[in-house]
């Protein structure tokens, strides 16, 4: 069963996401101030937190910062009322994991925390080969096949898709994405990019008839996601 640290003042609120992740087969441990998640976090373990960004007592920020200094964060889903590209991006420079709209879906909820923890497992033991749909894609080998038949990917394409599917259900910026290209000017090669995603839509795919989706986060990056995932 995985555990969830959620730190959120608004009791009503909290009251509700609680009893919904715990119909979904959740453990849910509720904090409505930042220091009483802080204290027991520094005893307890979790599998994941989710915080919210205002608190009376301090920032959800700063409860992840102190317990990254000690060694004691588990990975976090920050949940915030404002998707400016400042805030969202504050949140993740921070070290969040993902981060998420209130009020949330608690389908997308589900599908956020479960994206997050099948990446954890994949850092600690690297999967072999995963089938999803009509897709199989064979981490060991490198070899992605499409309804039984491996598909042709130039270098990057490969590069680019491997990383997606491990980073499935997460937003992968577009700096990270130069950086596992080699792309040093941004400012010369800023359709690169966009062209190689392209690709990979159409080689592998990747859209709402089977399943997928690969889509442009606005100034941000871009997220996959598997959509009957966010149906389970």
């Amino acid at each position: 069963m995985i555990k969830i640290a959620f730190l959120e003042d608004d009791l009503t609120f909290a009251a509700s996401i609680c009893r919904e992740l715990e119909v979904l087969g959740y453990a849910v441990t509720h904090f409505a101030t930042g220091q009483s998640c802080l204290n027991h976090l520094v005893v307890h373990s979790h599998d994941v937190c989710l915080f919210d960004w205002n608190l009376p007592d301090m920032p959800g920020t700063e409860v992840m910062s102190r317990l990254k200094k000690i060694r004691r964060m588990p990975p976090v889903i920050f949940m915030t009322g404002n998707d400016s590209e400042h805030d969202v991006s504050q949140v993740l420079m921070a070290g969040a994991d993902d981060y998420i709209i209130k009020p949330p879906s608690i389908s997308v909820l589900h599908a956020r925390i479960q994206a997050l923890m099948r990446r954890i497992q994949l850092q600690q033991q690297p999967l072999q080969k995963e089938s999803l749909g009509h897709l199989v894609i064979d981490y060991f080998n490198k070899v992605i096949s499409s309804h039984g038949t491996p598909v042709a990917l130039t270098g990057s394409e490969a590069i680019l898709a491997f990383h997606f599917f491990m980073n499935r259900g997460q937003v992968v910026s577009r700096q990270d994405l130069y950086e596992l290209l080699g792309i040093d000017s941004v400012a010369i090669d800023t359709r690169r990019l966009d062209v190689h995603i392209s690709h990979l839509r159409s080689k592998l795919g990747l859209n709402a008839i089977n399943g997928w989706k690969l889509s442009s986060i606005y100034q941000r990056g871009y997220r996959l996601e598997y959509l009957h995932e966010t149906q389970e």
